[in-house]
């Protein structure tokens, strides 16, 4: 089951949870309350009353019959009716000849002229027929005793009806409860599933990229937003993936260099072998000839001089090969990367430098000579390519310094730049194309790492990612695939700018100065 529909369940679980109790509670309620109002003594009670309010109107019936009987006896007295005296009749009775004289008036006030289906009746009738005249006796029923009399009535009917309709009117009460509950329900199931949705897409975010960096894909992101607990541990992923990314393409740089410097060191140690034997037999050739024949005389020492010239050329360029594969040294010290910049600035005669320094940087943990030379070098071969103004700023980096420095040559070509580090690769007539492998082996080894593109002023720009201070003291002691924290940007010119730029030698006594300030730039650089 997903994580989504157990959030779903679960909401739905606690929306029930209190409402099955509360549904239980109501009907156990309703029931008592049902029992206690349809019990057998209300209803008895009720009958009893009916039975009550019927023998009570039989009384009055009796005593309006009695009262008949008296005016029977009176009429059959007297024989005129008008001649009998009333004095002896209840003066609330209404007495009168039938379509004849009224005898008593009596106290009825307004009968209606209709009652109630099943009430008591308004007024009682009598009739007395005496010797053909017949008599009327009309009593009002009392209105209290009547009231009462209709409301046992109803109420026993009422009763009654309640216990044919008991399951009906249980129905009517939880039915209602029923649908509240089920509409809190699809409520709380709906909430759940819109909540559960923002929360299981990001989770499932989360595992897709898990699952890319599994496969060794190290550019996913999660880029989550917000700041509760996900994002922050999306964030976290982000930067972790970051970490490991940079971590292995510096593995990979590390090895990759140290491949090429065993190369190096191998070509080195296969060409240094012959040369000395190749210029000892030169030479000995030369002294040995024993002839006077001046021209062949004269072309031995020509070619005795150009084969040592060579000799001490390939004696040269295995120096490099043992430079270049010789491990690089460096004596770290914290450093001000601002001050460096102003120093590289500074030396610049013959070239305008802005500069864009940020106040707050923390120090960079390195070697400050090493990253100078490589600066100047920079410098000098972007002046060789034509440029006229670099951009020398400085930015705090997420993890550290970021130092940017750009020309306005014309660049490195794209199709170039993945390629540019890479050892023998020069642009250079004669170059040996160690320059560029030598400035990456020297950030390397001030775990970093450095790349390449185009510079905002339409050169290109070298980006040399550097610890600072605490990161790189840490970076030190850990193994080394520490991840760099902090970035330097340098830009030449072109790419053969590039390859001359990189030319580093390992040593500042092997990078004699000009007379002007700057580095002497590497022989290798065809302009």
């Amino acid at each position: 089951m997903s994580l989504r529909a157990r959030l779903v369940l679960l909401f739905a679980v606690l929306t029930l949870l209190p409402a099955l109790p509360a549904a239980w509670v109501t009907h156990d309620l309703l029931q008592r309350t049902v029992d206690i109002a349809l019990r057998d003594e209300i209803d008895q009670a009720l009958e009893a009353g009916v039975r009550q309010t019927r023998a009570a109107l039989q009384v009055q019936r009796d005593a309006l019959g009695a009262l008949g009987s008296r005016w029977t006896a009176a009429l059959a007295e007297a024989g005129d009716p008008v001649a009998v005296d009333p004095s002896f009749s209840d003066p609330a009775v209404r007495v009168e000849v039938v379509d004849g004289p009224v005898l008593v008036e009596g106290r009825l006030g307004e009968v209606p002229e209709t009652r109630e289906r099943g009430a008591p009746p308004v007024v009682l009738r009598e009739r007395v027929d005496v010797g053909g005249t017949r008599l009327r006796l009309t009593a009002r029923v009392d209105p209290e005793w009547r009231a009462d009399a209709l409301r046992t009535s109803e109420s026993l009917q009422m009763l009654r009806l309640l216990r044919a309709e008991r399951s009906s009117i249980e129905r009517a009460f939880l039915v209602p409860f029923v649908v509240i509950v089920a509409l809190a329900l699809v409520v709380a199931v709906g909430a759940a599933w819109w909540l559960a949705r923002g929360f299981t897409r990001r989770v499932e975010r989360l595992v897709a990229a898990t699952d890319r960096v599994a496969t060794g894909d190290w550019s996913v992101r999660t880029a989550f937003d917000g700041d509760d607990e996900l994002a922050r541990l999306g964030r976290g992923f982000d930067s972790m993936v970051a970490s490991l990314d940079a971590q292995s393409r510096r593995l990979v740089d590390l090895e990759t260099m140290a491949g090429w410097r065993e190369m190096a060191r191998a070509l080195a140690h296969e060409v240094k072998n012959p040369l000395t034997p190749i210029q000892l037999t030169v030479e000995e050739m030369r002294e040995r000839y024993p002839g006077d024949d001046t021209e062949y005389r004269a072309l031995l020492d020509e070619c005795s001089r150009i084969v040592i010239e060579e000799v001490e050329s390939l004696r040269s360029v295995v120096g490099r090969f043992r430079d270049f594969a010789r491990p690089v040294e460096l004596d770290r010290r914290a450093f001000d990367p601002n001050r460096l910049l102003h120093d590289i600035g500074a030396l610049q005669r013959d070239l305008r430098v802005d500069f864009d320094l940020s106040d707050e940087l923390p120090a960079v943990h390195g070697d400050e000579d090493r990253l100078r030379q490589i600066l100047m070098n920079l410098a000098s071969n972007a002046r060789e390519a034509g440029a006229t103004s670099l951009r020398l700023a400085s930015a705090p980096h997420a993890e550290g310094v970021a130092l940017v420095f750009e020309d306005d040559g014309p660049g490195i070509p794209a199709a170039e730049r993945a390629q540019v580090f890479e050892p023998y690769r020069t642009g250079k007539a004669g170059g040996l194309g160690l320059g560029l492998a030598l400035v990456k082996g020297i950030v390397l080894a001030h775990d970093g790492s450095i790349e390449v593109d185009e510079g905002r002023l339409g050169g290109a720009r070298f980006t040399v990612v550097l610890p600072s201070g605490q990161a790189s003291a840490a970076a030190i002691h850990a193994s080394a695939a520490a991840v760099p924290t902090s970035a330097v940007e340098v830009d030449a010119s072109a790419p053969d700018v590039r390859a001359s730029a990189a030319e580093v030698p390992t040593s500042g006594a092997e990078h004699p100065q000009r007379g002007d300030g700057t580095a002497d730039d590497d022989p290798e650089d065809p302009r």
